[in-house]
């Protein structure tokens, strides 16, 4: 049994995707090109903010956080209304994501991708909609009365995802570094297609795929 998950791709970043330098929306796009029956979906920091002002209380812890913390709690309540697979910008994709799922197999409540020393990260991950495990990790970004550290969205996601028994542990399909925050090579990325390893930039060309669908400059 193959895992059914909805076929969206979560991303955001403060900016206007059309503001975004060329190598982040190059990034973002080797989710579009590998995914064809996946929608993709990108939020920008006033988009995502428009997202969490439904949830008021959390709005009112929202609304003082740093960007980054910020776009922690938009992907646990987007991905918990929708479902589907959330990226970060520096997360390329390796391989399509319906190869890794039948993979996987299954049918977990989530799918979450460990960092190679094994290590947890809310950097990648696919959820149901309306998962109770995803509103476990939503309730826990509640205001509460001050305790030192007591605010931690990406350890709480670590905590409990990584604990719950319906959760599966994807180690390969995407590749996550902090160098693509910099700097992004076609014509060096290494993807998996059909079982074959192949240089990107060769799939981008026999498939007649742009390495920026995304953008129209």
């Amino acid at each position: 049994m193959t895992a059914t998950f909805p076929k969206i791709i979560w991303q955001t970043h403060n900016h206007k995707q059309e503001w975004l330098p060329l190598h982040l929306n190059h990034i973002a796009a080797t989710w579009v090109n590998l995914n064809p029956g996946w929608e993709y979906r990108y939020f920008d920091q006033v988009q995502r903010e428009e997202t969490v002002k439904k949830y008021t209380e959390i709005y009112e812890v929202y609304k003082y956080l740093m960007p980054i913390p910020q776009a922690d709690l938009w992907r646990y309540i987007i991905t918990y209304e929708h479902g589907g697979c959330y990226a970060d910008m520096d997360s390329a994709c390796t391989k399509p994501l319906d190869f890794v799922l039948d993979e996987i197999g299954g049918d977990p409540e989530m799918v979450v991708v460990p960092e190679h020393d094994g290590s947890g990260n809310n950097a990648n991950f696919i959820v149901k909609a309306n998962s109770p495990l995803m509103k476990q990790i939503v309730d826990t970004m509640l205001p509460k009365p001050f305790i030192q550290d007591f605010f931690n969205p990406w350890g709480t996601f670590v905590s409990t995802a990584y604990e719950y028994p319906n959760v599966s542990k994807l180690y390969n399909g995407v590749s996550h570094s902090l160098d693509y925050k910099r700097d992004f090579h076609v014509d060096k990325f290494i993807i998996e297609q059909n079982g074959k390893k192949m240089l990107y930039k060769d799939f981008l060309d026999q498939n007649q795929l742009r390495s920026n669908p995304l953008r129209h400059d």
